[in-house]
């Protein structure tokens, strides 16, 4: 039986602390319990030589006894957090936008991490604010001009994401720094699935699944994805270094879906268990 890692981060004594698990693969459940550790992506950025979170997070001596846990925190504390928009050709047309013929990047910044299970707080005075249902890319070792062929070596894991976007800023602002960036305007899942270096993604075998109050809105295959995780990486990596715990929010298929206060979003990988992100929108 195949044992899988998983981190997560909680406020113990006041201060965030990065906890860890093991299980058969299923994603944890409230009943799971976690052991405090180091924070293994700091670990990582401050020593580069040191090995991957993964191996990292196995080796790390605990920092007291397993315990269940019930308050979380977004499992890592990003640098650095980048979007890729129109990746998915359906999605380009539904919103009437061209298909890139390179990858289409913005940055999102940290603080719009939200949890899964936190409510999501919607602006007030704007007509259409939308889910849009992701994967993520944990970023695990520093990257720099890094080759597409090369690119797995350098993922940590896996979280699911909920890139939300205000269409009304997308159009006046022309650029998207605020329309994706509000506070709680990234929501991303409890638990984070660790990888080891070079482990590939079946994404021929997995799906994004989308729903809204229980009604499945979005449907995507990853292998749909018009520029792949590895070119990804390759692009972004070409100038800006990439540290570990960074984000990539992958792009969203077709069925993105205008959100309003009473609703909630689940987002779920097909093929794959990453647990489910939950978000109540209020």
């Amino acid at each position: 039986m195949t044992s899988t890692s998983w981190l997560a981060r909680t406020c113990l004594d006041g201060r965030p602390t990065t906890l860890r698990c093991r299980t058969d693969g299923s994603a944890p459940t409230p009943e799971t319990r976690w052991q405090p550790i180091a924070d293994v992506f700091a670990e990582a950025r401050d020593n580069p030589e040191l090995s991957d979170p993964a191996t990292l997070a196995a080796e790390a001596p605990a920092l007291g006894e397993p315990r269940p846990i019930a308050v979380l925190l977004p499992p890592c504390a990003p640098q650095k957090i980048f979007g890729i928009g129109r990746n998915y050709q359906a999605h380009a047309e539904e919103l009437g936008n061209a298909v890139p013929e390179t990858p289409l990047s913005f940055v999102k910044v940290p603080s719009c991490l939200l949890v899964s299970g936190d409510a999501l707080a919607l602006p007030r005075g704007y007509e259409r604010i939308d889910m849009e249902s992701e994967l993520v890319v944990v970023i695990g070792r520093r990257a720099r001009a890094v080759a597409a062929a090369d690119a797995w070596q350098h993922v940590a894991g896996y979280l699911l994401g909920n890139d939300v976007s205000c269409r009304d800023l997308q159009k006046r602002d022309k650029q998207w720094t605020r329309a994706k960036g509000f506070d709680g305007f990234g929501p991303v899942s409890a638990f984070m699935r660790l990888t080891a270096p070079g482990w590939e993604l079946p994404v021929a075998e997995l799906e994004i699944h989308g729903y809204l109050d229980d009604l499945r809105v979005q449907q995507g295959r990853l292998s749909d994805m018009i520029f792949s995780i590895p070119t990804l990486i390759e692009h972004l990596s070409e100038g800006i270094t990439l540290e570990p715990g960074d984000l990539i929010f992958t792009g969203t298929p077709a069925g993105v879906s205008a959100l309003s206060p009473g609703q909630v979003v689940r987002i779920e990988l097909a093929g794959l268990d990453l647990g489910r992100l939950v978000t109540p929108i209020v």
